[in-house]
């Protein structure tokens, strides 16, 4: 059946309600609100095409109708993943709904397809990367380049943070960094003292300081015409002075938030640890996160069992 081009009047509001709500009341990151609210939205396009569906939301939205949507997004060229979050995201929506009383009963919304663990990128072999990042200064890269990679490596953070940090934000003396995670959720991170020297080079470049001085509210990062330098333009930058490894996300922002990780559990960091640097809200998060491998595991358990050696005294 045809959708119509755009939502009534009604259902514009409660998304517009919806999406405050969601930025305002939970406090979940801009990215993440976008994309909740797109699930709604076309959520809501589709009831269009039902001529007697009550305007905004029938007082009890029918198992079945949310089943239909789902399933033509699934036709539609929607995988796994996506459908997973859209269920996420319908889940949030009336739930909201419900409770500004706009819906009697919140439906059962259900993905029935088994959902793949989050495909994350491999962590960077640890030597190669190091040989890379004390390459950079020898090679001529600019201390802001040198100053992005140094910090998203050794401080674990994400690149949208990264591209949010204000001078104020940084603190030399403690040599550590105050970042505005997802959820609104700050965290002090320490920062290596290769991040520390690239970027008080690239301030010396500016004529800037940091800390809450004069200039605390200028960007961390910033573009030739000294405007702010975005996520996108933060990636290229990535990309451009890390070689490509051939794996997945072997040379992206995340890849390096994924290796600080990876290598301080390597070296024995307690997960609760990395959990809080990495700012996640659940120890889970951390340890789907990162990628423990098994010739660790079989170190640590051959270290520290104590009856792990007793094969090799009996041979």
């Amino acid at each position: 059946m045809p959708e119509p081009e755009s939502l009534t009047p009604k259902r514009r509001e409660l998304l517009d309600r919806f999406a405050a709500h969601l930025e305002f009341d939970v406090g979940l990151s801009p990215g993440t609100v976008r994309l909740y609210s797109a699930d709604a939205e076309r959520f809501l396009t589709f009831l269009g095409g039902f001529s007697e569906i009550a305007d905004p939301l029938p007082e009890n939205v029918d198992r079945s109708l949310v089943a239909g949507y789902l399933a033509r997004r699934r036709d539609t060229g929607a995988g796994r993943r996506t459908l997973a979050r859209t269920a996420s995201g319908l889940r949030r929506f009336f739930r909201f709904a419900r409770t500004r009383g706009i819906l009697g009963t919140e439906p059962d919304v259900r993905v029935l397809e088994k959902v793949r663990s989050r495909r994350l990128p491999r962590a960077l072999p640890e030597d190669g990367l190091l040989r890379s990042l004390e390459g950079l200064a020898a090679t001529g890269v600019a201390p802001r380049d040198r100053a992005i990679l140094e910090l998203l490596y050794g401080s674990g953070l994400r690149v949208s943070e990264a591209a949010a940090l204000r001078l104020r934000d940084l603190d030399a003396y403690t040599r550590s960094v105050r970042v505005q995670g997802k959820g609104g959720r700050e965290r002090i991170v320490p920062i290596t003292e290769s991040a520390l020297e690239a970027l008080e080079e690239s301030f010396r470049e500016r004529g800037v300081t940091a800390g809450d001085g004069p200039h605390g509210r200028l960007p961390v990062f910033v573009n030739r015409r000294g405007a702010s330098l975005g996520v996108r333009q933060m990636r290229r930058v990535v990309s451009a002075h890390l070689p490509r490894s051939g794996e997945r996300g072997g040379s992206s922002p995340h890849a390096l938030r994924h290796s600080f990780a990876t290598h301080l559990l390597d070296h024995g960091a307690d997960l609760r640890a990395v959990q809080e640097l990495l700012g996640h809200a659940q120890l889970a998060t951390t340890a789907i996160y990162t990628h423990v491998t098994k010739s660790r595991l079989r170190k640590a358990y051959d270290r520290a069992h104590p009856r792990a050696g007793e094969v090799k005294e009996k041979q």
